[in-house]
């Protein structure tokens, strides 16, 4: 059985409730990296985003068919190849290696299918073929074939533009055979060895815009469900994508259009140039995977972000008390008895109903967190309650529940001691601190409290406290933990 969803959809503007045209099942389309260069966190926003909503619906009761493609044909990478003194397609095979290595490394599962342009070049053709005999696009006497922007009425419908107003805004570079300027290029006559194909205007390649048509085609038909990708997509490329489709199949290209937003760093975009883009690789080098999820996940997929200097510094504190109330709940959970009840205020139906209340209207994983924040408040108000076979029951649903929903967004799922210790030696520089020094100072707060010098060990202790360390003391001995004020 499936739950009903709503999401806002940039092409009408409104909040719709999502109809699958197959019951039961989505595809969904999302634009993937130019493999001209390495992953960064900029295209580790979209791809987090886009895997929390295949895997809620999933967790919803869909089946989905998920695309993201390749553009392994493109300027930029004949540019950056030649610069190397390699060809195209042996600089696209490494960084295609090079993303598929990130993405396992983020967390994300592998699409249903990753598309290349360079393997759909015959349904590429295929399609401007169609276009040209539909007089939506021209060849040229150079070689080049060109859609016509002005022809189609509904040109302008995603972007709410008027195309009076606009300007082509494309990767094109404007040349004197076109009719229009604001025309934009299907098929480009091209020669570069290892990027150019034979077709019926000469040699050449595709434009950026016609081959997520074709290979959306190839794998989710005319029609489709959902197609997304970055806010900075929606024009021109994904424009010209429903204008050129519609065009060619004479019928609507996806039904409903969702935009992640962009991410800033510092308040200014992210590149090279202003030296503050973070290659995916060296994030991993220094976080764990699930800060970068968390970073992301604690927004709405379509806000604007901007990481400021300790976004990952909290994302990483929070990460650490989430794993170490899961492990506190595992220990509680041992001593469990199934015919135990459930103490009053910890329905984990309630838990689960509150979680689907918010990511059905529209994947609002920012508010499925906030209230998942405050379930595990209360999961450590429950922790620190007198002992009872209920509570132990408790412990267990618990643990069960926030693994349950933690999963949709690829968190909380590895065991709780080997990467609390992962995150305590990642964390422990950030607070100035060394286990070592840690020891030696609750040592001597034992040695205090043996001499009955209490306030030395109240000393010893709010020591440790102002840096981030808070002491337990039980039966067994004293044991820390690093402190996250909720």
């Amino acid at each position: 059985m499936t739950r009903p969803i709503y999401l806002k959809s940039t092409l009408s503007g409104k909040r719709e409730l999502l109809v699958p045209l197959t019951k039961g099942h989505i595809g969904i389309y999302a634009c993937g990296v130019t493999t001209y260069d390495h992953y960064h966190i900029g295209h580790a926003l979209q791809a987090i985003y886009f895997d929390m909503i295949w895997s809620y619906l999933e967790y919803a009761g869909y089946g989905v068919t998920y695309v993201r493609n390749y553009t392994d044909v493109d300027d930029k990478i004949i540019i950056r190849a030649q610069d190397r003194q390699i060809s195209p397609m042996e600089l696209s095979e490494e960084i295609i290696a090079s993303s598929e290595e990130d993405m396992a490394a983020l967390g994300c599962r592998k699409p249903s299918f990753s598309p290349r342009v360079s393997q759909s070049i015959p349904e590429i053709i295929a399609m401007v073929e169609t276009l040209i005999e539909n007089k939506a696009a021209y060849p040229t006497e150079a070689g080049d074939v060109y859609y016509r922007v002005r022809q189609n009425p509904e040109y302008g419908k995603l972007s709410n533009r008027k195309v009076e107003e606009l300007q082509s805004g494309t990767r094109d570079i404007v040349q004197s055979d076109k009719e229009d300027d604001l025309d934009f290029a299907l098929w480009k006559a091209d020669t570069t060895e290892g990027a150019s194909w034979k077709s019926p205007w000469g040699p050449g390649r595709p434009g950026w815009h016609i081959e997520c048509s074709a290979m959306s085609k190839i794998h989710l038909g005319n029609t489709f469900d959902i197609h997304g990708g970055g806010l900075d997509l929606v024009f021109p490329h994904h424009e010209n994508e429903i204008a050129q489709s519609e065009s060619a199949n004479k019928c609507e290209y996806a039904k409903y259009w969702i935009h992640s937003g962009l991410l800033t760093i510092e308040k200014q975009k992210m590149s090279k140039s202003t030296g503050n883009q973070i290659t995916l690789k060296d994030f991993l080098k220094k976080w764990p995977a699930e800060v970068l999820r968390l970073a992301y996940l604690q927004h709405h997929y379509a806000s604007n972000i901007d990481f400021q200097k300790d976004t990952f510094k909290k994302a990483h504190q929070r990460l650490y008390y989430y794993y170490s109330t899961l492990a506190s709940l595992e220990e509680l959970a041992k001593k469990s008895d199934s015919d135990a009840g459930i103490l009053p205020g910890y329905s984990t139906e309630n838990m689960v109903e509150q979680f689907h209340k918010a990511m059905s209207d529209d994947f609002n994983s920012a508010l499925a967190l906030g209230n998942l924040n405050k379930e595990m408040k209360k999961a450590n108000e429950l922790i620190t309650s007198k002992k009872s076979a209920a509570k132990f029951h408790t412990a267990k649903s618990l643990v069960a529940t926030f693994r349950e929903l933690f999963k949709v967004f690829g968190m909380l799922q590895q065991p709780p001691a080997e990467f609390l210790e992962e995150l305590r030696i990642r964390i422990l520089p950030e607070l100035s601190i060394t286990e070592d020094e840690i020891d030696k100072l609750i040592s001597n707060r034992k040695q205090a409290r043996t001499d009955k010098d209490f306030a030395l060990g109240d000393q010893l202790r709010d020591q440790l406290a102002e840096r981030g360390i808070e002491l337990m003391d039980t039966p067994q001995g004293t044991t820390w933990k690093i402190k996250y004020d909720e």
